[in-house]
């Protein structure tokens, strides 16, 4: 049985306060996990099936007609979440590649919500009774661990150690919060890790929107992403404004400018092969000075 997931907000900064619980963000896929009609279901937040890509997780000894949400990560060497394994575990449909890959790369499912325990909906709930449920009901296992909860005051200094450690960051969850089936809800807060750096525009894409940007190293502009995310109109305006003045040609997919346009974007991080992960326009760079747009 699937339930869409309820949904967090973004906060720019930590709220250390009583009424609210923090919890790592785990940086890997949204789950839901059913065992409803005796049998082990996993849906992502979206609504796709994907049991039979995580064997693993039909191992699991849980509840009948229970219906939990967490998130689903491998882990590192250093026993951080890796998100380009878990995406590879994913996007792997041959059977026997998701065999090999459950040795190389076995996944954990990390628990933080019920919804359904026994058959009995447990969404009214407050967020502290339904934790109480997890603790009573749900042990962890191999492939199933529960997310820890700290007390609220203390996320100002969770989130430092979370940045310092390099993780994507904290959440941030009113302790008597129902759990709001498929809504986006104030209740839920992310503060994420961003980490930013100065790159170069060196082309534009044509049709759908996207900059290819570059990193300065060692006296030249290597290649760094792609800026998927549109950036407001007034900044997507004053780049096409110079744009003549600095292309240097074109081909049927991109414009391409000489790197003369300075920008910071912020991100999670770089991918295995060095590209900065899922770039976000932050604001142009003008004599070594930041001006947001």
């Amino acid at each position: 049985m699937f339930k869409s997931p309820m949904l967090l907000h973004k906060a720019t900064e930590p709220i250390s306060h009583s009424s609210y619980i923090a919890e790592l963000k785990l940086d890997g896929i949204r789950l839901i996990l059913s065992t409803v009609s005796g049998q082990i279901q996993c849906w992502t937040r979206h609504g796709t099936r994907c049991t039979d890509r995580f064997p693993e997780l039909a191992m699991l000894n849980l509840p009948p007609d229970t219906i939990l949400d967490g998130e689903l990560i491998v882990t590192d060497e250093q026993s951080h979440p890796d998100f380009e394994a878990i995406l590879t575990r994913f996007q792997t449909t041959n059977e026997h590649k998701i065999r090999t890959l459950m040795k190389s790369d076995p996944v954990q499912f990390c628990v933080f919500d019920v919804l359904m325990i026994g058959g009995q909906d447990v969404t009214s709930l407050p967020l502290h009774e339904r934790k109480a449920i997890l603790q009573d009901q749900i042990k962890e296992q191999p492939h199933l661990s529960l997310v820890r909860s700290i007390p609220g005051e203390q996320a100002g200094a969770f989130f430092d150690l979370v940045s310092q450690q390099n993780l994507e960051g904290i959440v941030l969850k009113k302790v008597n919060s129902t759990y709001q089936v498929g809504k986006r809800s104030y209740d839920w807060l992310k503060v994420i890790n961003y980490q930013y750096f100065d790159v170069r525009l060196t082309a534009i894409r044509k049709g759908d929107f996207g900059w290819l940007i570059g990193l300065e190293d060692e006296g030249r502009v290597r290649p760094a992403g792609l800026i998927e995310f549109p950036p407001p109109p007034n900044v997507r305006k004053a780049v096409w404004s110079i744009v003549n003045k600095v292309k240097v040609g074109e081909d049927k997919k991109f414009i391409y400018l000489k790197p003369a346009i300075r920008m910071k974007v912020k991100s999670r991080g770089f991918t295995k092969r060095g590209l900065i992960r899922l770039p976000v326009f932050h604001a142009f760079n003008f004599g070594g000075k930041s001006y947001a747009v």
